[in-house]
């Protein structure tokens, strides 16, 4: 067994599952979690996916009997990952593209700071067109406190941490619906030190049906209850939670057109 397990959700995209395990490098010593969600248009092609991967690992399918939900299927992979005892884990969702070394990398970090347990990345946003924009996340733990007050300090598809911080903080939460990733975080935050690396190790593929896009104003009521969790009783974070309350009454065409007049490249 790898010290590094890379924990991928499915749902009817074998296309985009076959692409993101092609990505890892072939001296990536890591193993490849996959939970389908229930699938049923698309179901998981276990030899394709095989066929795709390279790393020096293994590649282990688990299966949801029914669709539950992004957040069902993250605590699936992540307790099988964590009863199985592995240091560290990554996530990646089906159409985004590892750098060919990001795992090592990620890891090579961690093992020289130890205080921190949770790890990200920059990331380039991708579609059919080609790349859209690159996002630079805040690096050291301060910044990231700043900004989770804000908004998400970490792009989901390009964190990685340690299993042992998994054992204090739980499995992601169930009762954050389009947000588990933000409320999740908060609990590493909260306990540890944080940190996000400067160069790109993640592609990630920026799609007009993405959940914070097709589910904003839920997403938005999902931030709301996590920033009142963590409301610091700063003017600052009294200031940031009326954000999410403008968000859902605001059309979001219009915030798409001031944010880019404005050079945003965020859509949350």
């Amino acid at each position: 067994m790898n010290r590094i397990a890379l924990l991928i959700p499915h749902y009817n995209n074998p296309q985009g599952l076959a692409e993101s395990l092609a990505s890892v490098g072939a001296d990536e010593c890591v193993d490849a979690y996959v939970v389908d969600d229930g699938s049923t248009r698309a179901p998981l092609d276990e030899a394709r996916a095989q066929a795709a991967w390279r790393a020096r690992g293994e590649v282990k399918f688990l299966y949801l009997p029914e669709n539950r939900g992004i957040e069902h299927a993250l605590n699936t992979g992540l307790a099988a990952i964590v009863e199985a005892g592995y240091d560290y884990a990554a996530r990646l969702d089906c159409g985004d593209l590892n750098l060919p070394d990001r795992c090592a990398r990620q890891a090579a970090f961690l093992d020289a700071h130890p205080e921190v347990a949770l790890l990200g990345s920059s990331v380039v946003f991708f579609d059919a067109t080609g790349d859209r924009f690159t996002l630079r996340q805040p690096q050291t733990h301060a910044e990231i406190v700043r900004q989770m007050h804000d908004d998400n300090a970490f792009t989901h598809p390009a964190v990685m941490f340690r299993i042992a911080a998994v054992r204090e903080v739980g499995l992601y939460p169930t009762d954050c619906k389009a947000a588990e990733d933000f409320a999740w975080f908060w609990q590493f935050v909260a306990r540890y030190q944080t940190a996000n690396l400067p160069e790109v190790l993640v592609r990630t593929e920026y799609a007009a049906g993405g959940i914070s896009l097709s589910k904003r104003k839920l997403q938005q009521r999902t931030r709301l209850k996590i920033l009142w969790r963590h409301f610091d009783w700063s003017p600052r974070s009294a200031l940031l939670l009326l954000k999410p309350l403008l968000w859902q009454v605001i059309p979001f065409s219009f915030a798409q057109r001031v944010k880019r007049l404005v050079g945003i490249k965020s859509w949350s």
